[in-house]
């Protein structure tokens, strides 16, 4: 995809020191991180992707309600989902049910496809979700860890939001946070007419709880962006999927398969692309990625641009992916999902 000119033009405009636009990870130690998901299948194909890559290390899996999947159903479909990765005793919580600045929801087709994981059948897993939210589960983790831990938000970010206000101090713990959200360049996703009005600007990750995180911005914790319009870079398509039809050789590459064959039908007519996918990637892979930093603000008034990402000279320095190697995304997001079990990280998750 070649991004609008304007968009560089802009970036000119507000970019920060250079320094602060490129992305470092120390990858000879796996990135302990939790994830918090709003279990769109998107989304669980991105888990099984960091489940199985070498350079991720799943402490916990967070799940809130207000996104795509319904509260009741979302942290269920994500347990089993790790009982077919082969790794169930990763904690799982409920989070929020409702959003702190609710502004719509997501279509009912696309949260009825969801909740039912359009369809493909899973594994039951024995151990139930954690007892507790996930704010306090956050909470929990980020204190008692000997190492700072990232976080990888890949749905409305008020279990996040709610476990800053709740306990200011796990900021100074958090590593870096990883956000699959928002839009720079329109057009976004937001069907229909929330608010009551056509919303073209926007994107349901942020839109759907922008206090939450307009919140999460401003808490001087390190953000990685990557945005609804970077992953236009990665379509769904018929070429990858026939790729993976003849190279599925774990449960995980199968599951994948299984999710995107729908729109491998469809793509002459209908687009999808890997959006969770590509920020999981970037995440264990930062060099696929360029960079940027903007400077961004949450438009919260009410209207046609409510939840827009807007640059402005007082915004928040946010480091944005702002294109990728798509040759290297595909190449390392089928390996990676092909790998044998990593046996030890296996049997010390829960200590």
């Amino acid at each position: 995809m070649k991004l609008h000119p304007f968009f560089f033009s802009l970036v000119a405009l507000f970019t920060c020191h250079l320094g602060h636009c490129k992305v470092t990870s120390d990858l000879s130690h796996p990135i302990p991180m939790i994830v918090d998901t709003d279990v769109d299948l998107d989304d669980m194909v991105a888990i099984l992707y960091l489940l199985k890559s070498p350079r991720g290390n799943i402490k916990a899996i967070t799940v809130v309600g207000g996104g795509m999947s319904r509260w009741e159903y979302g942290a269920k479909n994500i347990s089993n989902l790790l009982e077919l990765a082969g790794r169930s005793h990763v904690p799982v919580a409920y989070g929020a049910k409702k959003s702190l600045s609710p502004a719509g929801s997501f279509p009912k087709e696309w949260r009825d496809e969801a909740d039912a994981v359009r369809g493909i059948k899973l594994p039951q897993n024995p151990v139930q979700p954690v007892r507790v939210s996930a704010s306090d589960l956050m909470v929990d983790l980020i204190m008692n860890s000997p190492n700072k831990i990232s976080l990888f938000c890949m749905g409305p970010l008020t279990n996040l939001a709610i476990a800053m206000e709740k306990t200011p101090a796990i900021k100074e713990n958090i590593d870096h946070l990883y956000i699959m959200g928002g839009v720079i360049v329109p057009p976004g996703n937001i069907e229909g007419r929330p608010q009551g009005f056509r919303n073209t600007t926007a994107e349901y990750n942020i839109f759907l709880d922008a206090k939450a995180a307009s919140d999460v911005f401003n808490s001087g914790v390190p953000i990685t962006l990557i945005p609804f319009d970077v992953t236009e870079q990665v379509p769904i398509t018929k070429a990858f999927f026939d790729r993976l039809s003849k190279d599925r050789k774990t449960p995980s590459a199968n599951f994948v398969y299984e999710a995107i064959k729908p729109f491998s039908k469809m793509h002459a007519r209908f687009k999808d692309y890997f959006l969770d996918s590509l920020a999981a990637v970037v995440i264990t892979h930062p060099e696929i990625a360029t960079y940027r930093t903007l400077n961004l603000t949450i438009n919260m008034r009410k209207g046609p641009e409510y939840g827009r990402l807007m640059m402005t000279k007082k915004g928040v320095p946010i480091n944005v992916c702002t294109e990728v190697d798509t040759d290297a995304f595909y190449k390392i997001f089928l390996e990676t999902l092909n790998l044998p079990e990593n046996i030890k990280q296996n049997h010390t998750e829960s200590h």
